[in-house]
């Protein structure tokens, strides 16, 4: 057989084969057992006073289970906020079906989680990851990040009080930060 009838009867087969292990690719879940991770939001004055009082709300998604979510505390006297881990059973073929039919679309379904935190100062405030030094973050030109992948961000509400959002790596399994912040008038 020739080499052109070869190429000819074997990239039908070439191109189902990748277009199959791509489809399945797309489709296997990372196994792990929460939504969100367990989380706490912890922050300070410039001299290290917790502020409490503080709105903190967590908004979460899991697209392995396509479940999502959102709550708000206030920080108490510490300063900290607290979340407890949203569970879920994901295992390999979690949601196969789902993102099979997902993926055959122009935009994939992803696969895992994402959590993002926002704090809310009452006025104008200028916050601060505490400790992590802030850099341009790859994909976004008003966000920065921190080295752990944390991107952070902040801009006012409706009501001109400042809020702060963190959005943190899929693969994070607890959120442990702390933030400095201070009026912006100092």
């Amino acid at each position: 057989m020739r080499t052109y009838t070869k190429f000819i009867l074997l990239s039908p087969v070439a191109v189902v084969l990748a277009g199959g292990l791509l489809l399945v690719g797309g489709c296997l879940s990372t196994p792990r057992d929460f939504s969100s991770p367990p989380t706490s939001i912890r922050v300070v004055d410039q001299s290290g006073v917790p502020m409490s009082g503080l709105e903190v709300g967590r908004d979460w998604y899991d697209s392995d289970s396509n479940t999502n979510g959102s709550e708000e505390v206030k920080t108490g006297a510490d300063g900290s906020a607290h979340f407890p881990k949203i569970p879920a059973k994901v295992g390999v073929f979690t949601g196969t079906l789902r993102k099979t039919i997902g993926s055959l679309g122009p935009c994939g379904s992803g696969s895992g989680t994402w959590t993002t935190i926002y704090v809310r100062f009452a006025g104008n405030y200028d916050v601060v990851p505490k400790d992590k030094p802030l850099h341009k973050g790859k994909y976004s030109s008003v966000a920065d990040q921190d080295q752990d992948g944390v991107t952070f961000y902040t801009g006012f509400d409706s009501g001109s009080n400042t809020m702060a959002h963190l959005s943190f790596p899929d693969k994070t399994k607890t959120i442990d930060y702390v933030l400095s912040a201070k009026p912006h008038s100092q």
